[in-house]
């Protein structure tokens, strides 16, 4: 996601653990103690108190953002301020900013504690979402939904709900590593994946999504199908 500080023209985005302000880039740890600002502008450090509150929030002239109990402050002569419970490391903001670019473009792939999540933007309530950020992660194999639920619930997320398929569709053709993901054919199993719900009134059949079209159909739980699993 984003945004334009309109009074100093400066670009702020921000993902699920790091913060772009400008041609800075702050790094936030899901518990919020360690916190690294690659900038070439010196960072102010403060301390907080009290535990990490996760999730993203960002003051109205885009000047702070709060993101997993650190505060990130754009100061008036534009270096940063930050106030974490934990540990902050400062170092050189790279030469190019092409890296910090692409690290927030739908379909970029983030690694370290993200565990290869792919980034798929912001789940817009136009597809039954709440305008937040969503994450993908692809599991190694094919699996039956039995174990499609519990690889997902293993890794922090759940399968895709219908509504989120649907809004995964709409990522068709936006590059990176969903090319991979889409460019599986209509074929079964190859090009589906699993949905979380089970289908009405059955114990033993759920709901999957054909991926070139997001056609959506019922199969038996006992097929092995490729995986998703979302993270929010």
């Amino acid at each position: 996601m984003a945004v334009e500080n309109a009074s100093q023209d400066v670009q702020v985005s921000v993902g699920k653990d790091f913060v772009i302000m400008g041609g800075d880039r702050v790094e936030v740890s899901p518990d919020g103690k360690k916190v690294t600002a690659y900038t070439n502008d010196g960072v102010e450090t403060k301390a907080a108190s009290g535990a990490a509150t996760p999730g993203i929030s960002i003051s109205a002239d885009f000047n702070t953002v709060v993101l997993n109990g650190a505060t990130i402050e754009r100061a008036a002569d534009g270096h940063l301020v930050v106030s974490a419970p934990g540990t902050v490391i400062t170092k050189p903001a790279p030469a190019n900013d092409s890296a910090a670019k692409a690290a927030h473009e739908i379909g970029a792939t983030e690694h370290g504690f993200h565990k290869d999540e792919i980034y798929g933007g912001i789940w817009s309530k136009e597809y039954g979402g709440d305008d937040k950020l969503i994450w993908f992660l692809k599991a190694p194999k094919l699996m039956d939904h039995y174990a499609a639920a519990a690889w997902a619930s293993g890794q922090g997320g759940s399968l895709p709900t219908r509504k989120q398929g649907d809004y995964l569709t709409t990522l068709k053709g936006k590059g990176g590593a969903f090319t991979e993901i889409f460019n599986r054919g209509n074929s079964f199993p190859a090009g589906f994946v699993w949905l979380a719900e089970p289908s009405t009134g059955s114990s033993i059949n759920a709901w999957c999504q054909r991926l070139s079209d997001g056609d959506q159909h019922s199969y038996g739980c006992s097929y092995e199908l490729p995986v998703l699993c979302v993270r929010r």
